[in-house]
């Protein structure tokens, strides 16, 4: 398998992540030592207007930790999943405005990794994903590993990978399928009810397999949409 990593911004946001961090707990420690230092009103009131976007960023810096900084990150698990496919396939990784993109003959793929434990079910009726068990109250506040919109966030995928072809201009006769690759060791999947495909890393290459029979896309089709797509960040 090809694989087109973009480093720049993988090295960019890793450094970013790392200065909001160290921002967010300097601010934090300033806040609360002043709202120690004196009982005086107006002083706290400052001390608060310090501590309070200093544990927002807290929130984002642990976010962007666990996305950039901590190995292995959401497109090292993607590339791990799919080790062993052949040169037909090639992944994409923050190349596009897909940050994962799969082609190859089982036809293309926008892949969303997602780090939540416990028991993932989708619930038919709210159209949306449910997760029982798992982290507790103060890991899925504090370490954010409660599931966010999946749903909508699979729209909004969808919904980047066509306005990307719009703007390159790009023809790819293949419905694009989305695909939720839940990595967490403690993740239990009951979501073959759901709209789009909910996978762990270890079943992905059997989907692939599967469809690859059906000869989605052909060699011809392949090179045509690689051949337009990006290698480089140069």
């Amino acid at each position: 398998m090809k694989i087109y990593n973009n480093q720049k911004l993988i090295k960019k946001r890793k450094i970013l992540s790392q200065v909001i961090l160290y921002f967010s707990m300097a601010m934090l420690t300033l806040g609360f030592l002043w709202s120690l230092s004196d009982s005086n009103k107006s002083q706290l009131t400052y001390a608060y207007l310090i501590l309070i976007p200093a544990y927002l960023l807290v929130q984002v810096s642990i976010y962007m930790a666990n996305k950039w900084g901590r190995s292995p990150r959401p497109d090292e698990i993607v590339a791990s999943s799919l080790k062993g496919l052949n040169n037909q396939y090639t992944l994409y990784n923050y190349m596009t405005d897909v940050p994962h993109l799969l082609i190859g003959p089982a036809g293309v793929y926008l892949i969303l990794p997602y780090y939540h434990s416990g028991t993932i079910s989708y619930n038919t009726e709210k159209q949306r994903y449910q997760q029982k068990g798992g982290p507790g109250f103060f890991t899925r506040t504090f370490a954010q590993e409660g599931i966010p919109s999946i749903e909508k966030e699979d729209k909004d995928l969808i919904k980047d990978y066509q306005n990307y072809l719009q703007k390159n201009k790009l023809t790819i006769n293949a419905d694009p399928q989305v695909v939720n690759l839940f990595y967490s060791e403690k993740v239990e999947l009951h979501t073959d009810n759901a709209p789009v495909i909910n996978l762990t890393p270890d079943k992905f290459k059997d989907v692939l397999r599967q469809n690859a029979k059906k000869n989605i896309l052909t060699d011809a089709d392949i090179k045509q949409i690689t051949d337009r797509l990006p290698i480089s960040t140069e």
